[in-house]
């Protein structure tokens, strides 16, 4: 299928069946996909969380207003963002940059440091709540490749923002790694008898959805 059929085969997953899995196989892939996402300035300063343990889900129902997708996902992905960036963050994506890239045709080390320090320059003085809020963004660029993948490889999932970030980041213990919990993802096999699933999807016509200059 093309990935416009994938597209319109997605939808927002609101009963999973708990019976079946995601396979070791086809979540390693998922994690290459959420890998493969680009991000500002290609750091990446995210983590993402990969639960499938049954207690640790049922802990973190409550604080997702007891949406059932939680518990009978396969897999929950929890995405957070750093809290905030600090030099040694900028430093270590650097360093990954020169080992990486070390036996690229023409890799220029200098002019590697010199965009770390560009990217200083622009993150660090970040006014505190602009750089939260543009951190959290960077997770919904990897969610929204992810998503797509997921279709692609016809797995359900089901975005969620309807959670209690500070009992989540409490259950994970997720401030003493510098980490905040953003948006969740459960991704699974739709159930048979998950209505939504049979529904016309509703879009905005491209007419209004699209304005040519």
């Amino acid at each position: 299928m093309s990935l416009i059929d994938s597209l319109n085969w997605r939808y927002a997953t609101t009963k999973f069946d708990s019976s079946k899995s995601i396979s070791d196989h086809d979540l390693e892939k998922l994690k290459d996909i959420v890998k493969l996402s680009p991000s500002s300035w290609g750091f990446q300063f995210y983590k993402i969380f990969v639960i499938t343990d049954s207690d640790l889900k049922e802990r973190l129902l409550p604080a997702a207003y007891n949406q059932n997708q939680i518990i009978d996902c396969s897999h929950l992905f929890v995405f957070c963002s750093y809290r905030s960036v600090f030099e040694e963050d900028i430093d270590q994506m650097i360093a990954e940059f020169h080992k990486l890239r070390a036996n690229d045709d023409n890799y220029n080390k200098e002019s590697t440091d010199n965009y770390g320090a560009g990217a200083k320059k622009s993150i660090l003085n970040m006014e505190p709540n602009r750089q939260a809020e543009w951190l959290k963004k960077q997770c919904y660029i990897a969610l929204g490749q992810l998503m797509v993948g997921c279709a692609d490889m016809r797995i359900d999932s089901c975005p969620m923002e309807g959670f209690k970030s500070d009992e989540v980041d409490e259950i994970l213990d997720l401030q003493s790694q510098n980490l905040t919990s953003v948006v969740l993802l459960p991704m699974g096999y739709r159930s048979s008898d998950d209505k939504y699933q049979h529904k016309t999807k509703v879009r905005k016509p491209n007419n209004l959805l699209f304005e040519d200059k």
